[in-house]
């Protein structure tokens, strides 16, 4: 299976270093071959990569791949999404499909691959990204999701992964081996540290990001190396479980976006992602997402066991990225108060992921569904962000 970058921690948060690069109209020319019979052609404020399609045939997305993306990766991300449709999954976008219902090539033009899909309704939850630091460009950034759509999205994730257990086999599909996960964190935390080490003094939540980071990579590494060794049920993975990405229309959970990393790996790459991305690590948001979670798709108490550590990976490597498109540059920044309480729900999610790993008087706790009880408990709704 070819590899590919685990948690997205390499990447820019936003896709300004290709923006330059890229044509509108060359947007539009494929939006139009794509979608016959297509009458309108908008781009999409702060993402230059997606035009929205008015056509005969209702709304459709066009997307514009990454210039580095393989086309057998594009096509495998439209098989994944059409597989997920075909088994019940509303929230998966429809795939535009061949006369005999396959999904289509992606499109190659000018170098570049394309792809349609429906266009979903709905708006991700608000304070889910933000323009900064200019309004061109974009930021993901963590937030907490109503307790009822995290469990639905939870459910949904648990569905795709039993859903595509034919794909995961696929030898030619992308992969993210859990394996891979502790020597990813370590590379992209060097690059981190080179960046924000210098920069700690002025900053305190860098000061807090690199105490708690290296407590939770010399625990987590060899947990997860272990566990992957072992080598845990694969499945096929959605790998980008953001806000931004979760589409609410009047009051329900409507659409999820973002299904250009899908790859075959752990599901507790998913699960870490959902809680820590769209809830916040804690007790309560843990129990919701693993019993949500084991009602549609089974997880082994050694998953469970080991899916503190696997979190713990992904937190230092997400927080890290986040700080250093924030201060990266300059320190006397003053980021909006959406960004900073991202920033503070990871950190709070690093020191609770600290106690379960490292607390040497509180026994490691493995989280399971009572017997009896629903998958989703919300005591009073999810716990508010913190402001400043």
């Amino acid at each position: 299976m070819p590899m590919v970058i685990l948690a997205d921690m390499d990447d820019s948060l936003s896709d300004t270093a290709d923006t330059e690069a890229l044509r509108t109209d060359d947007l539009h020319e494929a939006a139009r071959a794509l979608i016959p019979g297509a009458t309108e052609v908008a781009t999409i404020e702060g993402h230059p990569e997606i035009a929205r399609i008015s056509s005969p045939s209702g709304l459709w997305k066009v997307r514009r791949w990454p210039p580095e993306t393989p086309e057998s990766d594009a096509a495998f991300s439209h098989e994944v999404m059409a597989a997920a449709r075909d088994s019940g999954i509303a929230i998966a976008p429809e795939v535009l499909a061949e006369a005999d219902g396959t999904p289509s090539a992606p499109l190659r033009q000018h170098g570049r691959l394309y792809g349609a899909q429906r266009w979903l309704p709905g708006e991700p939850p608000l304070r889910a990204e933000i323009a900064w630091p200019t309004p061109e460009e974009r930021i993901d950034i963590p937030a907490m999701l109503p307790a009822a759509h995290f469990t639905e999205l939870v459910t949904a994730i648990a569905r795709l992964h039993g859903a595509t257990e034919r794909l995961a086999s696929r030898r030619d599909a992308p992969a993210a081996p859990l394996s891979m996960l502790p020597g990813a964190v370590q590379q992209a935390q060097g690059l981190h540290l080179r960046v924000l080490r210098p920069k700690s003094r002025h900053v305190p939540a860098i000061q807090r990001w690199l105490a708690t980071g290296e407590r939770l990579l010399a625990t987590a590494s060899p947990i997860v190396s272990a566990a992957a060794d072992r080598s845990l049920p694969a499945s096929v993975l959605h790998l980008g479980l953001w806000p931004a990405h979760v589409l609410i229309d009047d009051g329900e959970l409507s659409g999820l976006l973002g299904w250009e990393r899908v790859a075959v790996g752990s599901p507790l790459l998913d699960l870490a992602q959902a809680i820590l991305r769209l809830q916040g690590w804690n007790d309560d948001a843990v129990e919701t997402a693993v019993g949500a979670y084991s009602a549609s798709r089974d997880l082994a108490p050694d998953a469970r066991r080991i899916l503190p550590a696997v979190a713990a990976l992904d937190a230092v490597a997400t927080t890290g990225r986040l700080l250093q498109e924030i201060y990266g540059g300059r320190t006397d920044v003053h980021p909006p108060t959406p960004l900073r309480s991202g920033i503070e729900l990871m950190l709070d999610s690093m020191a609770a992921l600290d106690r379960n790993l490292n607390a040497p008087s509180r026994r490691k706790r493995t989280w399971v569904r009572r017997e009896g009880q629903p998958p989703h408990r919300p005591k009073g709704g999810p716990p508010r962000e913190r402001r400043h």
